[in-house]
């Protein structure tokens, strides 16, 4: 399949980025989201826990914590599913299956309560469709908001210029961007 192919080929890319260059472009990705786009009002946002090379949020999470912000996470669960937990500075950690770190509570939030929700990607096709590594987690976690016009939250990517690609891929299950942020751009697919 065409989309498997370029997602090998998009995160063989990501390996090539030293860890110098992947700390320099974090930060600008970040500020870059930060300089044009204001998280005083967001009450309730979903930031991750960076897997492999996506981008780190810490710069957002700072952010996000002088406004006393709620910030919650992906949890993965049995058969597939996920769901997004309350995060509070300091509270224990435990990994899950891919080694990705999770917060271990019962405080979730469904996904239309949020205001904004950041969410990773391997690539991001022409019209703002998500690639993601291909296990359809955050497909099916937020398959009630795909067909959404109305009262639904800001879906924001951060990422690579070189995971921006210049054709469609899109199926009917993936999941779209209202925003993403790249080292050198900000752009807008709703």
């Amino acid at each position: 399949m065409v989309k498997n192919k370029i997602r090998k080929s998009l995160l063989e890319q990501g390996h090539i980025l030293s860890s110098k260059e992947t700390a320099r472009l974090n930060t600008k990705i970040q500020n870059n989201i930060l300089n044009s786009f204001d998280l005083s009002k967001k009450k309730n946002v979903l930031l991750y826990f960076p897997y492999r090379k996506e981008i780190t949020l810490e710069l957002i999470k700072n952010e996000l914590n002088k406004f006393s912000h709620d910030i919650y996470m992906p949890k993965i669960f049995p058969r597939n599913q996920m769901r997004f937990n309350l995060y509070t500075n300091g509270v224990a950690l435990i990994k899950n299956k891919f080694g990705i770190p999770e917060v271990d509570n019962t405080q979730y939030l469904d996904p239309h309560l949020f205001d904004v929700m950041f969410i990773p990607f391997v690539g991001v096709d022409i019209d703002g469709f998500r690639i993601g590594y291909g296990g359809g987690y955050f497909d099916r976690a937020l398959s009630s908001l795909i067909h959404k016009k109305d009262k639904k939250p800001l879906i924001i990517g951060l990422g690579y210029d070189y995971q921006i690609l210049d054709k469609k891929l899109s199926e009917p299950h993936d999941l779209k961007y209202d925003l993403v942020a790249t080292e050198s751009r900000i752009l807008s697919y709703s």
